[in-house]
């Protein structure tokens, strides 16, 4: 067995802020416990896991390639309804489409690193070839609820000629749970059967963001009400309806439209409103009374923890999976693409805010997460698995 400050651990990720984020205090326990950790990703999430303080290396497209590649697949993706493009965007994307180039630069980088064990989320699926060619573990770690098992079998069976050109037979589901499976995400919002999965090891779900300038809260008594739709997929048209129908409720708002998004795009707004590109959800949390989301996992994921019912407007991917999942759990309310209105998300939000309900299922839910165990805990099983 590896002595607990022996072990080198490489982990891998795809680009996304929602695909970054959750593994990042899983690496910093790993670090803090006197491990060697090395962090393989795309060109565009290097700086992200550098600015929390963990080495790393860049592996699969980039710069001009990566953004023509995923916007030609997700103009693809645009032409389905919204609940299917998960079915398309995950095997096709994160399976045929960005595992090929990541596999070749990963295998490298591995060789060299000769780590003890390999940790990659869901959706990076070149890490488990990669541990069968060194003969060591890996580990998927959830960005969130678990992705249904046809999705990743499906993106698996693309990857089988890549498996052979290395001389291996691809295990079922592309390598994915030959080891436990890391579930950030509570039993009870979790709306995707695990039946698929043979060994499950829950990991409490943290919040973390870059650093960033400090958030500082207005000076006003009324609730606080945090609208997103997350770094990525961000709608003016869907904000500019969640304005309109927060702007005659007594509370305040705080709309973030994304670190590329356009404060002007959503036109003039009231005083109590206040629009930013990005705010760190970590400092807003702690401050809010109601959220409003696409249902991305990671602000899904951290309302929960802090016992905040939602509103989610989901707009693809997993999304859809996470609104089922607050609804499931009476912790908040859900409006489908074609439900989307001003006056329905107004009644939404009165109703998150006023009916005790919401709040109290949801603080269940933060109940639930806070018993789940802390990334400190599954590092210490780490070095037996090895």
């Amino acid at each position: 067995m590896t002595s607990l400050r022996e072990m080198r651990v490489l982990f891998g990720s795809t680009f996304g802020h929602g695909h970054v984020f959750p593994l990042v205090p899983l690496a910093l326990a790993c670090q803090e416990a006197g491990h060697e950790v090395l962090w393989a990703t795309n060109g565009p999430a290097v700086s992200l896991v550098e600015l929390a303080g963990i080495r790393c290396a860049e592996a699969g497209l980039s710069g001009a390639v990566l953004t023509t590649t995923v916007g030609e697949l997700q103009a693809r993706a645009d032409q389905l309804a919204p609940p299917l493009r998960g079915a398309f965007m995950f095997p096709t994307m994160f399976g045929e489409t960005l595992s090929p180039p990541m596999a070749a630069d990963l295998l490298p980088l591995a060789r060299d690193f000769q780590p003890d064990l390999v940790v990659h989320e869901q959706g990076e699926l070149a890490s488990p070839l990669a541990a069968a060619l060194l003969g060591v573990p890996s580990l998927t770690h959830a960005f969130g609820g678990a992705v249904p098992g046809a999705f990743v079998a499906e993106a698996g069976q693309r990857l089988a000629g890549l498996w052979q050109q290395h001389g291996l037979t691809q295990p079922p589901y592309g390598g994915c749970y030959s080891a436990p499976y890391l579930d950030i995400c509570p039993a009870s919002v979790q709306t995707v059967s695990l039946s698929h999965i043979r060994l499950v090891q829950p990991l409490r779900p943290i919040s973390w963001s870059w650093p960033a300038a400090t958030f500082e809260p207005a000076d006003d008594a009324r609730p606080l009400v945090y609208v997103t739709l997350g770094t990525v997929a961000n709608n003016p048209a869907v904000l500019r309806d969640a304005l309109a129908g927060l702007a005659c409720l007594d509370v305040q708002v705080l709309v973030t439209v994304g670190p590329m998004g356009d404060p002007d795009a959503l036109g003039p707004h009231p005083a109590h409103v206040r629009v930013e590109r990005f705010v760190p959800q970590t400092q807003v949390l702690g401050h809010a009374s109601v959220v409003v989301s696409h249902g991305g996992s990671g602000t899904f994921l951290g309302a929960l923890s802090h016992g905040l019912p939602q509103v989610c407007l989901p707009q693809g991917a997993d999304q859809f999976r996470n609104a089922a999942g607050v609804v499931q759990s009476g912790a908040g309310l859900a409006l489908p693409p074609a439900e989307v209105s001003a006056e329905a998300i107004s009644d939404a939000v009165r109703k998150a805010l006023f009916e005790p309900r919401f709040r109290a299922a949801a603080a269940l839910v933060a109940d639930e997460i806070a018993t789940m165990p802390s990334p400190e805990d599954v590092v210490a099983t780490f070095p037996s698995l090895c």
